[in-house]
């Protein structure tokens, strides 16, 4: 057989260093990702997104957990009760009693509030939607709405459409099965099951009748709401709000009409109906039935009921993501690579403060923003929420009842501490990213894996992860006002012309360099805080100056399709990855130094061209 021509057995040579950085730093990577069938782009970002997926999906496929991993334990705990059906079958209905009677102690009208905050406290919050938030002040309040009726639209009751109308019918069959299970008499359940069908249709004709939202003292929410006895009912979540955001005060009021008029004997009824309700999803099959039947087939249009354990993971991730990003960080970040981060970090920080402080550009009062902004900046990498927060959360693996009930009383105490360290997407997300009301930059752990960040230690580090934070931390800088805004433009400004003057795929469609203008200066600043911070604790050999560029081109290494790429420059906010590396990089003498480029080479403007923001 003939030998194969030269060119079909290897792949084309590497770019140089000093003509596209890009290129050769990610000769590899591009060779051996191609662009997927029927995609316009793939990314390292993409691959980092990916792998996060896979990890949270093994935290939450567990029913073990690493020794020492003390939350992936107990998360580990609440799976396995959600897949013993055989436990969950031998509970019936035990599980149902100590709610029970808290509604069985209800005597007279002055009882029914009083009931309904237990069942709160309890962890089954019946009747009313509440909830506890922070202001962006800090400050917390409560948030209060309808609640309290088993079908999802107030609309569905009595309606007189005909493809609604079967719905109120199979709510009412099982209403009146829960209410057999725990006690009704068969001569009275179609009596009882009316009752509870009948005081629904009240909260909902009162939700139809006004959707207003009000915030108010609560003093005078409590007025409006006044047989609920609204202050107890917060204290039954453990706060004191001084403020409360209402929705549909009408609610309320015919509420408190229903406390006062309708027996007590009605009222336990409701109760237990709801009861019932609230925690069929993790009893016996007799329970069970009558909610799938109707909340899944006939509502969702499912053919099969959902796996209780798959439910038990859409409910944490839904209502308790920091508990799956504490499992998620115990396993996946280890605790020196997020120490190593926080140094990281800190050592960008100390580098904006000293450029700040040598910025001749900025006047006194300008300088003085800025440190302030630098100063009380908290910076959070990785999960930050405490330990001890967890501590009272625990699972029994044959109590799956017992373990949400838990949940949802672990969820009322934190409510405010939860509150505190809400972020914007989950752990296994990668994310870096600057909050500006909160002056609060946030690293997820995802994002502390490699390529941003490994174990090795190197100056890579500071070029990946350091560059990204400073990235940031330059943004929330800008700021500027007057005169210190003028002279900031002055310096930003040329690298409008110089990315305009870019092509984006390597034909004639140029970068938008008035669109990006804004990234394509972070980007700058970034890199140029980040080699300062690493030059703080030593002048890097050439080796570890090497790395540092090398850590950021890594990190953009990505595929893109040349017509989405070429349409992409009227509406992207991002220069193409090509230009993320080679832009920035053309404008610092740091990296020809390292890399040896001389003369007039693509990766080194001419010292009267170069852009420099920070340096």
């Amino acid at each position: 057989m003939a030998a194969a021509p030269a060119a079909a057995q290897r792949a084309p040579a590497a770019p140089q260093a000093c003509t596209d950085f890009y290129g050769h730093t990610n000769a590899a990577w591009l060779a051996q990702n191609p662009l997927p069938a029927n995609q316009d782009h793939f990314s390292r970002w993409d691959q980092l997104n990916a792998l996060g997926l896979v990890q949270r999906n093994q935290v939450l496929d567990a029913t073990t957990a690493p020794a020492g991993a003390t939350v992936s334990m107990r998360l580990a705990d609440l799976f396995a009760s959600a897949e013993d059906e055989a436990a969950i079958e031998a509970l019936g209905a035990k599980p149902l009693e100590p709610l029970l009677a808290i509604v069985n102690k209800i005597k007279r009208n002055r009882d029914i509030a009083p009931a309904i905050a237990a069942l709160h406290a309890a962890g089954l919050p019946v009747l009313v939607d509440l909830q506890v938030l922070r202001d962006n002040r800090g400050n917390p309040y409560a948030q209060v709405g309808p609640a309290g009726m088993g079908l999802p639209d107030p609309g569905f009751y009595g309606s007189a459409d005909p493809l609604v109308q079967p719905v109120e019918q199979k709510y009412s069959a099982a209403v009146s099965e829960w209410l057999r299970l725990t006690g009704t008499p068969a001569a009275k359940l179609a009596e009882q099951s009316g009752q509870v069908l009948q005081m629904e249709r009240t909260l909902a004709q009162s939700v139809l009748a006004t959707e207003s939202f009000t915030v108010m003292q609560t003093p005078d929410a409590a007025k409006v709401a006044g047989a609920l006895e609204l202050e107890k009912l917060l204290a039954a979540h453990g706060l004191k709000a001084t403020q409360v955001a209402m929705s549909g005060p009408g609610f309320f009021q015919a509420l408190n009409q229903l406390i006062a008029k309708t027996k007590p004997d009605q009222w336990k009824t409701y109760l237990r109906a709801h009861v019932a309700r609230e925690m069929a999803p993790t009893l016996g099959k007799a329970f069970h039935e009558p909610w799938v039947q109707l909340y899944e087939v006939t509502l969702a249009g499912q053919t099969a009921p959902t796996p209780r354990a798959t439910r038990a993971r859409w409910a944490l991730e839904a209502r308790v993501p920091e508990f799956l990003d504490a499992a998620y960080t115990q396993r996946f970040l280890p605790v020196p690579r997020q120490q190593r981060a926080k140094a990281i970090a800190d050592a960008v920080k100390a580098s904006a403060l000293a450029a700040v402080e040598r910025a001749t550009w900025l006047s006194a009062e300008g300088k003085a923003g800025a440190r302030q902004r630098l100063e009380t900046m908290v910076v959070q990498v990785g999960s930050e929420v405490p330990d001890n927060v967890f501590d009272d959360l625990r699972f029994e693996r044959d109590n799956l009842p017992g373990n949400v009930l838990a949940l949802r009383r672990w969820l009322m105490k934190y409510a405010l501490v939860r509150a505190r360290f809400a972020w914007p997407s989950e752990q296994w997300q990668p994310l870096v990213a600057y909050l500006p009301q909160e002056n609060r930059l946030l690293v997820t752990a995802a994002t502390l894996q490699p390529p941003l960040l490994d174990d090795g230690g190197s100056a890579a580090d500071f070029g990946g992860f350091g560059a990204l934070v400073a990235q940031q931390m330059s943004m929330a800088l800008q700021a500027w006002n007057g005169a210190d805004a003028a002279a900031w433009s002055t310096r930003a400004t040329p690298l409008i012309a110089q990315y305009n003057a870019y092509s984006a795929t390597g034909g004639v469609t140029r970068v938008n360099g008035g669109r990006s203008f804004v990234q394509n200066q972070a980007d700058l600043a970034g890199l140029e805080l980040a080699w300062d911070a690493l030059n703080a604790r030593g002048k890097p050999d050439a080796n570890a100056a090497k790395a540092f560029f090398t850590g950021w081109a890594t990190i953009w290494a990505r595929q893109d399709k040349a017509t989405a790429l070429a349409a992409a420059q009227a509406t992207s906010d991002h220069a193409p990855a090509k230009w993320r590396v080679n832009g920035p990089l053309a404008n610092l003498p740091a990296f020809a130094e390292a890399y040896g480029c001389k003369g007039r080479v693509a990766m080194q403007r001419q010292p009267k061209e170069q852009v420099a923001l920070w340096r």
